[in-house]
């Protein structure tokens, strides 16, 4: 059983340099059996030699031919499998090594023997007082502390395995079995079939070095895990830890700064929405309407021969969804209002659905709306199950990301609600939710926020410096008295 401490020491380097002799075996090999071929082989070939003892050569000298090329196949496999090894250890150590500089960035020590321990040293007065007086926290760190041996050891088994699947594959690698046509020397000579056992080989790593990377970690959120494995996807790719870095950086603040401004858009709008309808009693439109809307007007006022008039009226009524069956299956009596027939944007899709059934509710609904529906219901799903990751600990170790994915989730229910179902109630709910998640986006992360607007401030204020020492130098330039 390889240790920790073997792991992080050996030597993986003579794997490759073992492996590039086996290649330039196989190659010299081949020069032996072209030779072979050539000045050998070839005399049984032709009709100068006949009879039993000419029938018996070619078998022999075919045998033997057969055996050289076994013996390529047989070095070349064992090369694959030295070149798989030297990757495979490389990588595991690597994944090794970042789970042990995971720990001590959680708080945790990592021994030279790879013993897991909570770090007193780095601990603050509070977590000390802690440890000691409140068993409930002392509990949360040494279950910290096995979570994160549990890791490491899992990773030390992982290159431990792989070391256990070489030796039997090179013991594999060299047994001859029932080879092709002209093998006569079934089990003592060279193995045909060698590259059926790389070639497994290569399989059985994919599995592992995937495996020993997809799991998720303890104090992981669903959302910390994915971000960590487009990471590491990207190192892998580029084979630069740098660029994976940045791109992580660039991945998160896109998505935040999109996040932002789908929250503020929708909140504005909605409240634009809202207001229209107390103010006016216009009706409150659902969200993933405004394009279809927007293809309707056109097509409305489109002039004759136009673009917009030669669209076929079914593919709009799909795309933007048929006001006849939100007319017919939607409509409804409000108190003390008049009977109100919406049209397809306004329709309540569960009332129509209940008058008129799901297919009608898809037709009213139309592509545009239902595709916005399908998204607003799955980032709702996943909001779920992103929070569903979080305990106590990590909420009090990061409440502003609790807070942010809470809200997030909130926000995408209450625009689901919204698209399904569009009224006072519901919009009231978007906007509500809206604002408190761009809130909670902007306070998780102002500390970037703010070193983005001290960088901002000090760009700014060297190039108003330079300008300004420039138009002294220009008029400097211009004074007749200087």
């Amino acid at each position: 059983m390889l240790t920790y401490h073997d792991v992080l020491t050996a030597d993986f380097g003579p794997l490759n340099t073992a492996a590039d002799k086996w290649r330039k075996m196989a190659d010299e090999i081949h020069k032996v059996e072209i030779e072979y071929r050539d000045n050998v082989q070839k005399i049984t070939m032709g009709p100068t030699w006949i009879g039993d003892s000419a029938t018996a050569a070619y078998t022999n000298f075919a045998a033997t031919r057969y055996e050289y090329q076994a013996a390529q196949t047989q070095a070349k496999a064992t090369a694959t499998l030295l070149s798989n090894a030297h990757q495979q250890f490389t990588e595991l150590r690597k994944q090794l090594e970042n789970a042990r500089a995971d720990a001590v960035k959680e708080g945790m020590k990592v021994s030279e023997q790879g013993h897991v321990s909570f770090d007193y040293q780095r601990a603050t007065v509070g977590e000390r007082n802690a440890l000691r007086h409140d068993p409930d926290y002392a509990k949360t760190v040494r279950e910290s502390e096995q979570s994160w041996q549990d890791y490491i050891d899992s990773c030390v088994k992982a290159v431990n395995d792989a070391d256990k699947d070489l030796k039997k594959d090179l013991e594999a690698v060299v047994k001859d079995g029932y080879g092709a046509k002209n093998d006569e020397t079934l089990g003592t000579g060279f193995n045909g079939d060698a590259g059926k056992v790389a070639a497994a080989d290569d399989q059985k790593k994919q599995e592992r070095m995937e495996l020993a990377s997809l799991g998720m970690r303890d104090g992981e959120t669903l959302d910390d895990w994915l971000a960590r494995l487009q990471r590491d996807g990207v190192e892998k790719l580029s084979g630069s830890k740098a660029l994976a870095d940045l791109f992580a950086g660039v991945q998160k603040g896109t998505v935040t700064a999109g996040a932002f401004a789908r929250a503020s858009f929708v909140s504005v709008m909605t409240a634009r929405k809202l207001y229209k309808y107390i103010k006016h009693g216009k009706p409150i439109t659902a969200s993933g309407t405004y394009l279809g809307s927007r293809i309707n007007m056109r097509v409305a006022a489109a002039a004759p021969g136009s673009f917009w008039s030669k669209l076929p009226p079914k593919l709009v009524t799909a795309l933007t969804g048929s006001d006849e069956v939100a007319a017919r299956f939607g409509s409804f009596f409000p108190r003390n209002r008049a009977h109100f027939v919406p049209t397809a944007a306004e329709s309540n899709l569960i009332r129509v659905a209940q008058n008129g059934g799901l297919a009608n509710a898809a037709k009213a609904a139309g592509w545009l709306r239902g595709g916005t529906l399908v998204g607003n219901i799955a980032a709702t799903g996943y909001g779920i199950a992103n929070l569903a990751t979080y305990d106590g600990d990590m909420i009090k170790a990061n409440p502003s990301k609790f807070a942010t994915d809470l809200s997030g989730t909130a926000f995408n229910a209450s625009m689901t609600a919204l698209t399904v179902a569009p009224n006072p109630v519901t919009a009231g709910l978007a906007i509500g939710t809206g604002v408190v998640y761009a809130g909670c986006l902007v306070w998780e992360n102002r500390e970037a926020i703010g070193d983005g607007l001290e960088k901002a401030g000090d760009w700014a204020g060297d190039r108003l410096k330079d300008a300004g020492e420039g138009l002294k130098k220009v008029g400097d330039a211009l004074n007749p008295f200087d």
